[in-house]
C-alpha cells in the first residue's frame, strides 16, 4: 500500500511539473477573437471612463446610470448621436473612427473614444 501511495505522489508530481511546462510561448496571451464589446458608465453627470481605446469595429455601449437624462453625441457637430437616454437606457454603437462626444444636454461632459494603433 506505501509503495502505491509513492506510484500516485510521484505521477502527481509529474503532472504538476508539466503542467507548469509550455511550448515557449506566452500563455498568458489571449487571441483577439472579434470585435469586443466595451462600456462606458454614465453617473454623477460624467462619462466612465472618459477615455476608452478599442479596435475598429469594437461596440461601445453607454448605460445611463445616472438620475437625469443624457445623450451621446459626435462632438462638435454630433455627426451622430443618441437619443435621450432616461435613466437606465442604453445606446450601442460600433467605431470606426476616433472621436470625441458630449452630452448635448449637459455640455461640460465629454469624452473620447480612441482606435489602437
Amino acid at each position: 500500500m506505501k509503495k502505491f501511495f509513492q506510484i500516485v505522489a510521484v505521477c502527481f508530481s509529474g503532472c504538476l511539473i508539466l503542467a507548469g511546462c509550455n511550448n515557449g510561448s506566452n500563455s498568458s496571451t489571449v487571441e483577439n477573437s472579434g470585435p469586443q464589446r466595451d462600456t462606458v458608465i454614465i453617473k454623477l453627470m460624467a462619462f466612465t471612463p472618459d477615455t476608452l481605446t478599442v479596435n475598429k469595429g469594437d461596440t461601445v455601449v453607454w448605460i445611463n446610470q445616472d438620475i437625469v437624462a443624457h445623450d451621446v453625441s459626435h462632438f462638435p457637430d454630433r455627426a451622430w448621436h443618441s437619443d435621450t437616454l432616461n435613466p437606465q437606457n442604453v445606446f450601442v454603437k460600433v467605431i470606426d473612427d476616433s472621436s470625441s462626444y458630449f452630452c448635448s444636454i449637459h455640455p461640460t461632459m465629454r469624452a473620447t473614444v480612441l482606435l489602437k494603433k
